[in-house]
């Protein structure tokens, strides 16, 4: 038998699921049986999750319909990619087309499924009342735009498979390369899957880094090959992404910068030893920024954060992590301070809760190698946090204040080398927190 066309096929799904709905509530009528009603009422909810999921399904489908289906990957780019990775495709890579207008929507799709729902939503609330957004900031969008505005070639996390765009031309060393990038992050996934249960930002970041920087050394090393045997190879920037880049919170900047220059730099240090050592950290990957960031011994502290008991509901918690701390205090125009006291960083942790008006706040712990760290940390602290305030001084430690925007901040040294930052809604809920 002939299967429909893609393009078809959730028509003719959705059409059985309502009339075998619509049947049975039709017999629920006829008989009159109460309890046939609930039977079927249960049986209903049950069709219509899924039609809801055909629904989902289908979006997948238009994006195949309309980009023209899937891509034939060149075989001698699947050999390049597992001889310079000394592994082999589990099974066959599968990589997509897709309309470059379509890329954006299936790219913040996979977002919101990788992070689960509505945990892009908290995240964006939480990344506000530390100050790594701005209030008009919109993660999830930016995100999604920032991975998708001129890409030729996307991997995708959830389903770790690939998608080109219309203006992927295979003839094209660039395309070729990009190609090459998504076909190491396929390779990688089918051998080093990502770890199961609950992770922190921290743990997931440091992961995708070391992936995200093996791919990238696989996407220079075909252009230093090629540039060899041509002799030369103009490489036109896309001003476009290079624009969207400049124009995003300096936060999103910064997890771009994470995990497309640092992690290949970590990347290469493991090459440069040896194959096995590369092996062995994708099969126990970093479990901290910290790890990706200095590639030198860190001195191993056992000091964890303890979070205060906060009033209302607990909505979310994570962590930031040395790259979280280093993004936070760059906005101080001071780099290499910034960096230094990352490098200091020894465990943190946040909350965002909410109280029964449904507003949420936020309470931020930071625990640092010793006592000169924290006072330079201190300092600092307490002028970001006048600039997130709009307040033209420094904040004092352990006095809240009303910022501008008619929230509540303060800032705390709760021991020799811990930091507390509290932002909240309220005076009420501010002295809740102790």
């Amino acid at each position: 038998m002939k299967r429909p066309p893609s393009t078809q096929l959730l028509p003719i799904l959705i059409g059985g699921a309502l009339a075998s709905a619509g049947w049975m509530q039709g017999l629920s009528w006829k008989n009159g049986d109460s309890s046939a009603d609930k039977v079927d009422s249960v049986e209903i909810v049950a069709l219509q999750q899924q039609i809801d999921q055909l629904t989902r399904e289908n979006e997948a489908l238009r994006s195949l319909a309309q980009g023209g289906g899937e891509f034939s990957v060149p075989p001698e780019l699947v050999a390049r990619v597992e001889s310079q990775l000394g592994l082999s495709f589990v099974s066959t890579p599968v990589v997509h087309r897709i309309a470059g207008e379509e890329l954006r929507d299936r790219v913040k799709a996979s977002l919101e499924a990788r992070y689960g729902e509505g945990s892009l939503d908290d995240r964006q609330k939480a990344y506000q009342l530390i100050g790594w957004l701005g209030a008009e900031d919109h993660l999830t969008e930016q995100w999604a735009a920032l991975r998708s505005v001129g890409a030729r070639a996307w991997f995708d996390e959830v389903s770790a498979e690939g998608w080109v765009t219309d203006r992927f031309q295979i003839a094209n060393i660039p395309d070729q390369a990009s190609l090459l990038r998504v076909l190491a992050r396929i390779l990688l996934e089918q051998h080093f899957p990502m770890a199961k249960g609950v992770l922190f930002d921290e743990e997931v970041r440091a992961r995708d880094a070391l992936h995200t920087g093996v791919a990238a050394a696989v996407e220079s090393k075909f252009f230093q090959d090629h540039a060899r045997a041509i002799g030369f190879m103009s490489l036109k920037e896309d001003t476009e992404a290079n624009q969207l880049l400049l124009s995003l919170p300096p936060f999103i900047q910064g997890l771009s910068s994470f995990l497309g220059v640092e992690g290949k730099t970590y990347a290469d240090q493991l090459l440069s030893k040896n194959r096995e050592t590369l092996i062995e950290s994708l099969r126990k990957p970093p479990q901290q920024t910290a790890d990706v960031m200095f590639l030198f011994d860190r001195a191993t502290i056992d000091r964890r954060v303890k979070l205060p008991d906060t009033p209302g509901e607990m909505v979310f918690e994570d962590a930031g992590g040395s790259l979280g701390l280093r993004l936070w205090l760059e906005p101080l125009g001071d780099v290499q301070a910034a960096r230094d006291l990352s490098e200091a960083w020894v465990h943190d942790a946040w909350r965002l809760f909410a109280t029964d008006d449904r507003t949420h706040h936020l309470v931020w712990c930071i625990e640092l190698r010793d006592e000169i760290s924290t006072d330079q940390a201190l300092q600092a602290f307490c002028s970001l946090g006048a600039a997130i305030a709009d307040l033209p001084d420094d904040l004092l430690p352990g006095h809240a204040i009303k910022t501008s925007q008619g929230t509540w901040l303060r800032i705390e040294r709760t021991s020799k080398t811990a930091l507390r930052w509290t932002h909240v809604q309220s005076e009420e809920v501010m002295r809740a927190i102790r």
